[in-house]
């Protein structure tokens, strides 16, 4: 196990709270350009093959996918640029404090948000997921199995749309992806919604029973990031 430091204790309980948390500049100022057209280009030669994997997950119930955001799963499988970065020490040291020595990246996929992109649902990932074939019918018990991260390729920002959050929906035991349309709009703003803002390189962490949505991208370029989820 890590040893514990200022950082680590302010992120762990910044998780417990509220559900996420932001580490600022994990990939460093001097590799972010590199990463981002790394991982964006690893997207536009695979787009069609990620779109025909989307409309088939789309085919078995699972909502996915928004209006304008161009999605892969697996990124990882084409390019490596990011490995080191998502299992340093310092991220590392996160995921094992609250889920031990053994925790393994389980996700990484990439996403990116273009200008006029639309608003998504509220919902949590897996295994919270209610649309997803495997997940925990909620009412769920209050235990966090999955920890997921959103890395900041560009600056994310409220103009080109950092991800929409609920602080402290991860406790509710329940999300809207499915079951609550009689009490939330599920593809509408929330009155306590905030935006995850921050700058290139750095890293949005939170509890996967975490309410969030795509925000719309009102900027004039594309938002780029990496999804990386860590289970035990």
């Amino acid at each position: 196990m890590s040893e514990s430091t200022p950082e680590l204790t302010n992120a762990a309980m910044q998780i417990r709270k509220r559900g996420y948390t932001i580490l600022d500049g994990v990939i460093p100022a001097t590799a972010i350009d590199e990463v981002r057209e790394t991982v964006a280009d690893a997207l536009a030669r695979n787009r069609e093959r990620a779109a025909a994997e989307q409309e088939a997950i789309r085919k078995l119930g699972h909502r996915v996918g928004v209006e304008g955001v161009d999605g892969m799963r697996g990124v990882i499988n084409e390019t490596q640029i990011f490995a080191s970065h998502v299992a340093s020490d310092r991220l590392m040291s996160v995921v094992e404090h609250f889920f031990g020595p053994w925790a393994r990246v389980s996700c990484t996929d990439c996403v990116v948000n273009h200008p006029g992109c639309g608003r998504g649902y509220w919902h949590a990932d897996w295994p919270y997921n209610q649309t997803n074939a495997s997940h925990i019918p909620a009412p769920y018990p209050d235990v966090l199995l999955h920890l997921s991260t959103i890395w900041m390729l560009t600056d994310f920002r409220d103009e080109n749309g950092g991800t929409l959050l609920v602080p402290g929906s991860h406790r509710s035991g329940v999300n809207p992806s499915d079951g609550m349309e009689d009490v939330i709009d599920r593809d509408g703003p929330h009155p306590d919604e905030v935006h995850a803002e921050g700058t290139a390189g750095s890293v949005l962490f939170y509890d996967s029973r975490l309410w969030h949505a795509v925000a719309p991208n009102r900027a004039n370029e594309p938002r780029v990031a990496l999804i990386v989820r860590y289970a035990p």
